[in-house]
């Protein structure tokens, strides 16, 4: 039987007892928590930061709009690098701009912990998100498809006629329908 050899057997301090506890570590992890969220709170962007950010990733989406439709990888691999990136102004298409000036209005929205940016137009007219700012830093969420970019008839003429007039003479009463007598040809006791 071995015996009980105080020398090599440590007591845990309060501090070590407490951090392996079961409320020990709830509390740490909601004290963690609480410390990131009053970061995000105390680094949200400002307005004026966050409308200039997302006019410039808008107009980034605008610039690169002129290729063929994307699938949703390049929408946010193309948001992710517009983080980093600005506008080149050399190319920017002042009747697109001035296109996206008038029919499209983007709102910034604050919340407790971070910021949002909706586009309102005619198409989306409870708002599209195209961006979050948290943590000092604006993430774009854009697709060319949440603007409104061009106006007119979506379908065809409006003032064509559904039903069109067909001249018939007057002493047309349609053709009588070829009736053949019915007669059946299965069992008729079924």
């Amino acid at each position: 039987m071995e015996q009980f050899n105080s020398k090599t057997y440590k007591k845990q301090t309060a501090i070590q007892e407490f951090r392996h506890s079961c409320l020990g570590k709830i509390i740490i992890l909601i004290a963690f928590c609480c410390i990131v969220l009053v970061v995000a709170a105390m680094t949200r962007p400002s307005d004026s930061m966050m409308r200039w950010q997302m006019e410039d990733n808008i107009y980034e989406c605008l610039q690169a709009s002129d290729s063929i439709t994307n699938d949703a990888i390049d929408d946010y691999v193309g948001n992710i690098g517009r983080i980093f990136t600005h506008t080149d102004s050399t190319l920017t298409d002042k009747e697109m701009l001035e296109t996206y000036k008038q029919l499209n209005r983007l709102e910034i929205y604050t919340h407790t912990f971070y910021k949002t940016a909706y586009v309102r137009s005619n198409i989306h007219p409870e708002g599209v998100r195209v961006g979050i700012g948290i943590f000092g830093i604006v993430i774009p969420t854009i697709k060319y498809a949440d603007l409104l970019m061009n106006t007119g008839a979506i379908r065809g003429d409006y003032g064509e006629r559904l039903i069109r007039d067909i001249t018939l003479p007057s002493n047309y009463t349609g053709e009588n329908p070829n009736v053949q007598p019915y007669h059946y040809k299965g069992d008729p006791d079924n």
